[in-house]
């Protein structure tokens, strides 16, 4: 009797341990949270941007980044990949709150070359000024190329 009440106690916290350890395996991460963000990259004269994509880099977190696909009327929408510590990635709408560095990355357009400057060889560029994106239901963002 002795024994089998050793093998029980023993079977139990077996089977505990193996619940903990499958519960806290299969604890999801939670996602960052992300707002809303649609806008339109002008040139410094109004001329939309037509055609390239678009990359907003957090000041606080570079390796959080939203990106986005410059339409031929200028507008883009942004989707952030967020990556949890377990090595999975979730595709979700808009951005993290906070101030962003914008990468652009002309493409596509028929733009006139001499009003383009850098983005006429088609090379990736920086803009200098950071925008912010607020916790609210949407952003919209103008993005002026100089």
């Amino acid at each position: 009797m002795i024994q089998s009440r050793l093998r029980r106690s023993i079977s139990l916290r077996t089977w505990i341990a193996l619940a903990l350890v499958w519960v806290l395996g299969c604890a999801t991460e939670e996602m960052p949270k992300t707002y809303s963000v649609k806008g339109k990259v002008v040139f410094k004269s109004g001329k939309p941007m037509q055609g390239g994509n678009i990359t907003f880099m957090s000041v606080a977190d570079p390796e959080l980044r939203g990106y986005g696909t410059i339409a031929k009327d200028g507008t883009f929408a942004l989707g952030t990949i967020a990556h949890t510590s377990k090595g999975k990635s979730q595709n979700l709408e808009g951005a993290v709150e906070g101030d962003f560095r914008v990468n652009i990355y002309p493409g596509g357009g028929e733009d006139d070359p001499k009003m383009l400057g850098v983005a006429a060889a088609g090379r990736p560029f920086t803009l200098k000024k950071t925008y912010k994106v607020e916790a609210k239901e949407s952003n919209e963002i103008t993005v002026v190329v100089e």
